[in-house]
This record gives C-alpha cells, structure tokens and sequence, in this order.
C-alpha cells in the first residue's frame, strides 16, 4: 500500500472514531475533562502509527435526542488538525 494511501486510511478511521465519540458524549453528558483525555489519546495513537507509515521502506509517497448542540471543543481540535493535515505533504504536517 502507497504511504499516501495508508495515511488517508488512517485519517479516515480517526475521523470515524471521533464521530462515535460525539455521539457517545452528547448522548451521555460526559464530563469535559474525560473527553479532552481521549482526544488527547486518540492523537497520541495517531501520531505514532502516521509516523511508522512515514518511516515504513517501500511504497510510492505521494443524534438521536443529544444533550450537546455543538461538537466537543476537544474533539473539533482533532478534526480541525486532520482538515490541515491532509492539506499539507505527508511529510510537513508534524512541522506545524
């Protein structure tokens, strides 16, 4: 697989992640500071495995009823950094 097809794949399941946790967290009001832990998991996570796809040889690179009417400010963070991410080359994202 291409280092810029497996990165896309990764964004993607991170993206889907992130959206069952919006739904998770307004249907049961979960507290703030258990949601910023999360995210701040879930990149953690993601930024190791983009890093193993930069650093892997081979390959060409190139609501029902909610609680909460807007997203989490943790979790729009993480969308907000994938949508500039997938910008930017694959290899100057992390620069930012």
């Amino acid at each position: 697989m291409e280092k810029l097809h497996t990165a896309n794949v990764l964004r993607e399941m991170l993206r889907e992640q992130i959206c069952c946790l919006g739904r998770i967290v307004a249907r049961h009001r979960v507290p703030d500071d258990v949601v910023w832990e999360i995210a701040k998991g879930f990149d953690v996570i993601y930024q190791r495995a983009r890093r193993q796809v930069e650093a892997s040889p081979g390959g060409t690179e190139i609501h029902e009823g909610p609680h909460r009417m807007e997203p989490h400010p943790g979790l729009t963070y993480l969308l907000e950094k994938l949508e500039i991410e997938t910008s930017a080359p694959v290899g100057d994202a992390g620069r930012r």
